[in-house]
């Protein structure tokens, strides 16, 4: 059967820090994957190469299973001008990332139609459009709590732009803690710096797994640490809902997986600074499951990858 008449799909790629996971996702059916796999970032002779090597794993699922890549799909750290994948920053998730030619790659494995955006707002171009998003109109806020702070703006289906491909960046974005400090948000809200404070405050080495459960034992200062810094980040958001006008909140990343205990304080620090006009905005939780990232690089893909 010639490549032309078997069933396309996208090979989508998720690159971070430690692993890059990679999967087909069948344009037939774009909720789905199959062939998954991952790869250690920093193994053998670095992140570039181990792009290569998923490319060349993902091509043999393809064929295996009986697929024609049309288009790849990646969603990797740093600041990127998309889609064409240029990456102008790379920060200390990846070092020597910047300037690293994931087109050019492309282009010498498969010749296939390439598109490539930050993580983040991958992952937020794809909630929107497959997710807990779509059924939002307007100016949406996706953020992402996990080891760090991400953000972007989806505007009328869209991602929000700009020359330099920063648009999104959200860690320095300021707040107040539960003592009423400020801070940069990542500081304050992020799973490493919830972790960090009740450590430094308790002087208990516990992981954010164990710090919820001393939150769901009622421990006093505990509960004073994470919903006061939360409510603070909340705080920082609703700012952002009345100076954006947005429609909704959608949070996710991991530490959005821990449900109330988090997005209660942040829902509750949206009300406390949003203009009465924005009252009825909507705060939300991501919805696309473990999959999110290869589904949202692969729906990212098939809108916006050229040659």
């Amino acid at each position: 059967m010639s490549a032309t008449t078997l069933p396309t799909c996208t090979l989508a790629l998720d690159i971070g820090g430690t692993k890059i996971a990679f999967a087909l996702v069948p344009d037939a059916n774009p909720t789905t994957t199959i062939g998954t796999d991952r790869l250690k970032t920093k193994a053998g002779d670095g992140p570039l190469e181990q792009t290569r090597q998923a490319l060349i794993s993902g091509l043999a699922k393809a064929q295996e299973l009986g697929f024609h890549i049309a288009r790849v799909g990646i969603g990797a750290p740093g600041v990127i001008l998309a889609p064409r994948g240029e990456i102008a920053y790379n920060g200390d998730t990846l070092s020597n990332w910047a300037r690293t030619d994931l087109r050019g790659l492309v282009q010498e494995v498969l010749g296939v139609p390439l598109a490539v955006h930050n993580d983040v707002r991958i992952w937020a171009y794809g909630e929107h459009h497959l997710g807990a998003g779509q059924s939002l109109q307007g100016r949406v806020l996706y953020v992402s709590l996990g080891t760090g702070v991400g953000a972007a703006v989806i505007d009328n289906g869209e991602l929000m732009s700009g020359p330099t491909g920063s648009a999104g960046e959200f860690a320095e974005i300021r707040c107040s803690d539960f003592a009423g400090r400020s801070d940069r948000c990542e500081n304050i809200a992020s799973g490493t710096g919830l972790t960090k404070y009740y450590v430094e405050a308790t002087g208990n080495p516990l992981e954010l797994p164990d710090i919820m459960h001393k939150w769901h034992e009622e421990d006093e200062l505990t509960r004073r640490i994470i919903n006061g810094n939360l409510r603070g980040f909340g705080q920082a958001l609703g700012a952002l809902v009345t100076f954006l006008d947005l429609s909704a909140v959608v949070i996710g990343g991991g530490v959005s997986g821990i449900g109330a205990p988090v997005i209660d304080p942040i829902s509750e620090g949206i009300s406390d600074t949003i203009l009465k006009p924005n009252v009825g905005v909507r705060v939300l939780t991501t919805s696309l499951g473990s999959d999110a990232a290869v589904l949202a690089a692969a729906c990212y893909a098939r809108d916006h990858a050229f040659l």
